[in-house]
């Protein structure tokens, strides 16, 4: 449409289950002006044909090969030509009202990104997430996961980063801050991108009102190889690319300290090996690294002190007396 103002991503690899529901929940949107991209990532489930088949507006982008979830959004975030971008899974539904309420918040100026809230499909009174939180010394969180829903109302309104479940953006900010690190290929790319977001001046705020609906770990094994090899090497990257100088200097005794109660953590929980193998694998991204950090500081708005101010500086109480270091799946 002419006149749409948001543009829906949605990165699909073989997710034909959902799609029928997802779709249709798209449809009953009380906000009209908006146009649909669908990036499928090498499926084999037909799901490409079904989309054509059964919603001829829905633009289908389909990949050659398997990119991962960061490159598959790009694909979508640079075809999009609207003032605001949303990603959205394909193992979600939606409330009628989630892109309205989710649009709304960007009339402050300052306002970056938007955090919907995320439940979970099979118990719809439970949180999966209302944003991301991330501590100094390198742990995101997702705010208030397992909560419910009333307790989800109590929480700041401002995240610092929005879960890559449902996550609106100011699409002209996305371009000038960079988008998704496709080396991530999954997990943390939705924090990388906010703390550049972050590192740029603008802020994320929560939206409660904005409601998706979330099979978790429908896409992953929360146990498999790939979901904590790739977590692991990019929060390292995260942490080292991100963090200004003196920051990184002031937690690095606590980021260490972290990485071992850490370690310790996902040993008892059987994942040691691809944990381990994905801290080491960082060592092979000193060069991306550094890049990152110089690009970084082209586009850094605000102080170090700014900064801290909007990460979570007791990392003990949130790693560690939550009982959940590194934060629940993401």
């Amino acid at each position: 449409m002419s006149d749409s103002i948001a543009t829906v991503i949605i990165p699909n690899y073989n997710g034909l289950a959902f799609l029928p529901r997802l779709m249709q929940s798209l449809a009953e949107q009380s906000e009209k002006r908006f146009e649909t991209i669908v990036v499928d990532d090498a499926s084999s489930d037909g799901g490409v044909e079904y989309l054509r088949n059964n919603w001829p507006a829905v633009q289908v982008l389909v990949n050659r090969v398997n990119l991962g979830f960061a490159g598959t959004c790009n694909v979508g975030l640079h075809a999009a030509k609207t003032p605001y971008v949303v990603l959205l899974n394909n193992d979600t539904h939606l409330d009628p009202n989630w892109l309205a309420e989710g649009l709304r918040p960007f009339d402050v100026p300052d306002v970056g990104a938007v955090a919907s809230l995320t439940l979970l499909a099979d118990e719809p009174d439970i949180v999966d997430t209302a944003g991301d939180v991330y501590s100094v010394v390198g742990g995101a969180m997702k705010r208030g996961h397992l909560g419910t829903r009333a307790d989800a109302k109590r929480l700041s309104p401002d995240a610092f980063s929005p879960s890559g479940v449902s996550a609106f953006y100011r699409r002209g900010v996305v371009a000038q801050v960079g988008y998704l690190d496709d080396s991530f290929q999954s997990y943390y790319e939705d924090v990388d991108l906010g703390f550049r977001l972050t590192r740029a001046g603008y802020r994320c705020v929560f939206a409660p009102k904005s409601i998706c609906y979330h099979h978790l770990s429908s896409s992953y094994s929360p146990r498999g190889w790939r979901y904590h090899f790739n977590s692991a090497r990019n929060a390292e990257v995260v942490w080292w690319a991100n963090m200004p100088r003196r920051l990184r200097w002031r937690y690095l005794p606590s980021h260490f300290l972290f990485l071992t109660l850490q370690c310790g953590h996902k040993i008892i929980q059987g994942v040691g090996p691809a944990y381990v193998c994905g801290k080491f694998a960082t060592f092979a991204q000193v060069g991306h690294i550094l890049r990152k950090r110089r690009a970084i500081s082209e586009i850094s708005r605000i102080s170090d002190e700014q900064l801290a101010s909007r990460l979570e500086i007791d990392w003990w109480g949130l790693h560690v007396r939550s009982r959940r270091p590194g934060g629940g799946p993401r």
